[in-house]
């Protein structure tokens, strides 16, 4: 359906709903996923390179905030969002920053365990890393283009040319 000069898709129409106007997912709604997953991907991806680590080699791959507390993740690696590791292996954890800060204030050992972490901490800039700009550009595409790091969608790819 158009609305002005933009499509969308009406996952709810108004009158299922309790807001009085109809649900939809319009292609900025899209487009802003794509930029969002991109840029994740890319700095997971970049600061992967940076440590000479690959997806094989995450433990846990912890996801926290609200985004982390609702997000999908099924979906969220379906779409190439992290690092291809299992999803056993994926844990939402919620408000970590706000638990944090509140287990700081209240343990004197752990305000300065966090003052320790804090001192060993190095500062990246992405946007300054020469394969920034591409690692993002190819990170926009559903799904991922195959990496090193997305071995599952290069197996997806190999399995197709393989049918075809």
């Amino acid at each position: 359906m158009a609305n002005g000069n933009q499509f969308e898709f009406v996952i709810a129409w108004k009158q299922e709903t309790s807001i009085g106007s109809d649900i939809v997912v319009t292609q900025k709604d899209v487009l802003e996923v794509q930029k969002a997953k991109a840029a994740i991907y890319a700095g997971c991806e970049l600061l992967m390179k940076q440590k000479g680590v690959t997806a094989s080699d995450i433990d846990r791959l912890i996801i926290a905030g609200a985004f982390g507390q609702y997000v999908d993740k099924a979906a969220v690696k379906a779409i190439g969002m992290f690092p291809d590791v299992p999803i056993e292996r994926i844990e939402e954890v919620g408000n970590a920053a706000g638990v944090g800060a509140k287990v700081a204030l209240l343990s004197r050992p752990k305000r300065q365990e966090a003052e320790e972490i804090a001192q060993s901490v190095t500062y990246y800039e992405l946007a300054l890393d020469p394969d920034f700009v591409r690692t993002y550009a190819s990170s926009m595409l559903f799904p991922i283009a195959p990496s090193d790091n997305h071995p599952s969608q290069s197996e997806k790819e190999k399995g197709s040319d393989a049918r075809e």
